[in-house]
């Protein structure tokens, strides 16, 4: 992406980067985030404009596709009500798809996971910023991604 990197401020400070381990920014109550990528800070944004609502939503940093942080990915997808993949790439064979084939794999119920990303079609080109809420991956995108699916999925 053409675009300066965002500062996204973390309550406890900057983990540590461990091979293989996503980072947990803040872990819901309602659901979360999972980002990978350039839009943990839309993530960021987002989760706190649902905060604003009364929606604890948490975000978290995956860091690593392959190794894929199962453990923490699984546990958000076995405990929360909603978990929403969040990458700058596209939605088939993306990290969201690698987040599903690891539910599957460990036979877990994947049915409150929804994917957000870029869709396999053209994409015109344009301002980022213009792109990105086109495409449902701008912070107040995201926020309404929850707002449309935490009613639809099942209770954890």
């Amino acid at each position: 992406p053409k675009t300066t990197i965002e500062r996204v401020e973390r309550p406890n400070g900057f983990a540590p980067i461990e091979l293989g381990k996503a980072e947990v920014i803040d872990w819901g109550e309602d659901g979360c985030f999972i980002a990978f990528g350039t839009l943990l800070s839309n993530c960021v944004a987002a989760a706190k404009k649902l905060r604003d609502e009364g929606l604890h939503v948490g975000v978290i940093n995956a860091r690593f596709v392959k190794p894929l942080d199962r453990d923490t990915i699984l546990r958000a997808i076995e405990t929360l009500p909603l978990v929403v993949t969040v990458e700058e790439g596209t939605i088939e064979g993306g990290f969201g798809s690698a987040v599903l084939e690891a539910a599957n794999a460990a036979g877990v119920d994947a049915r409150n996971v929804v994917r957000c990303g870029i869709p396999d079609r053209f994409v015109e080109h344009g301002d980022r910023n213009e792109l990105l809420a086109s495409l449902g991956l701008s912070a107040d995108a995201l926020a309404d991604t929850v707002r449309k699916h935490r009613e639809a999925l099942r209770p954890v």
